[in-house]
């Protein structure tokens, strides 16, 4: 695996950490979900979208959108569509849960990515790689102090959102992962179809809350996390691109150590011997997988 993919993941990592912690925050203020997600996802596409068709006109015809075939429709709406129930119930999940709590429960979708590469994409198994997703099952884990978290009631549907919310996006990695592997299919082009997948059900979702109209919360925090977005998809498909998703994914996903670093620091979320036991234990996963790549 290049030293760039691990490069490119790390910085994802740390792109998706602040990306939470605005979540987090905007949420506090008072937000509703498929609203805040759905402009949230307008501002990204409409962004992504100028961008690409400006290199297109300056280009002469070049550009990424030349570059979308027929093949990057087939994952990439699907993997939109995935993608975008997995973030909206991760959103939702934050209105009464601890930010510390639920972003490392979301993030574990890189389990399912993970395994998933392996199995059904054949991606090589390594010592380091094993220990590495070990151990950052482990950090999770020992993060989230499951004996305390059971006992608040108040918690569960929050809990029950998070998981969710992992499963439905490590799902969409997979996703990624295998378009990208067909090697027909470069990143900024999978993105774009990934917008079209997206935006339909954020769409959809709208029409059926009727909650269009932005508050003063989503207008201030939406085109923020709408860039950071733009940033992290970008790093998080070059890094799959030319590397393993066994390995990028994982090291993209364990983001929850920064947002729960900035949520002590910024947002006074109580710092427990778990957490600080769960955050060294995530550190040293993502160093495993580093060296495995």
């Amino acid at each position: 695996m290049d030293s760039l993919s691990v490069t490119l993941a790390v910085g994802a990592l740390v792109v998706g950490a602040i990306a939470d912690l605005v979540y987090r925050v905007a949420q506090q203020r008072g937000i509703e979900a498929p609203t805040f997600v759905f402009w949230q996802s307008t501002i990204f596409t409409a962004l992504i979208w100028a961008a690409s068709i400006a290199s297109w006109l300056i280009w002469g015809g070049d550009g990424p959108i030349a570059s979308i075939h027929s093949s990057a429709w087939l994952y990439g709406v699907p993997a939109g569509i995935v993608a975008y129930g997995g973030l909206t119930l991760f959103v939702a999940s934050l209105r009464q849960g601890d930010a510390s709590v639920n972003a490392p429960i979301f993030r574990l979708n890189f389990v399912v990515t993970a395994v998933g590469a392996i199995i059904i994409l054949a991606e090589s198994v390594t010592l380091l790689k094993v220990i590495g997703i070990g151990l950052a099952v482990v950090a999770v884990l020992v993060l989230l102090n499951i004996t305390q978290i059971t006992g608040l009631r108040t918690n569960i549907r929050s809990l029950a959102q998070a998981v969710a919310a992992s499963i439905l996006f490590g799902v969409a990695g997979l996703v990624s992962k295998a378009a990208l592997d067909t090697g027909d299919i470069a990143a900024i082009p999978l993105i774009l179809t990934q917008t079209v997948g997206f935006q339909q059900a954020a769409v959809i979702t709208l029409l059926r809350t009727r909650h269009f109209r932005p508050n003063q919360n989503i207008v201030r925090f939406a085109p923020g996390v709408a860039v950071l977005q733009i940033i992290w998809s970008v790093l998080l498909f070059e890094s799959l691109r030319i590397g393993d998703a066994s390995i990028s994914y994982p090291i993209v996903q364990m983001s929850f150590v920064g947002t729960a670093i900035l949520a002590v620091l910024f947002l006074r979320e109580e710092m427990t011997r778990s957490k600080g036991a769960g955050l060294i234990i995530a550190v040293i996963a993502v160093i495993a997988l580093g060296l495995a790549g």
